[in-house]
């Protein structure tokens, strides 16, 4: 499962990190399934000791906050059953279609 953040919102006074936008990914082969979602954090006062600035955020960092925000287990879980559902869907394929010259191919489920 991996974690990932796709954008920060933050307030232009401070850049005071307002919002997280993340995504979940979990991969099997080619299939992928994934979960994307937005946390909003409290305001955190740039004055105080354990604020970090904006330009020195790393994405472990943030992820770390987005991990203390939801429901980690659940969404993983939720991410982990969507992509063993397509792999199941995969797996139930009878048929193939394609053309070898071109090295595309598609499986035809029942």
């Amino acid at each position: 499962m991996k974690w990932t953040i796709e954008n920060i919102k933050r307030k232009v006074d401070g850049d005071v990190v307002s919002t997280v936008v993340y995504r979940v990914v979990a991969k099997s082969g080619s299939l992928i399934a994934d979960h994307k979602g937005k946390v909003d954090l409290p305001h955190k006062n740039p004055t105080t000791k354990t604020f970090i600035p904006f330009e020195k955020l790393t994405e472990e960092q943030v992820i770390t906050w987005v991990k203390s925000k939801v429901d980690v287990s659940g969404i993983e879980a939720s991410v982990q059953a969507a992509l063993d559902a397509k792999v199941a869907k995969v797996s139930e394929a009878t048929l193939k279609s394609g053309l070898p010259w071109k090295k595309q191919f598609s499986a035809i489920r029942p």
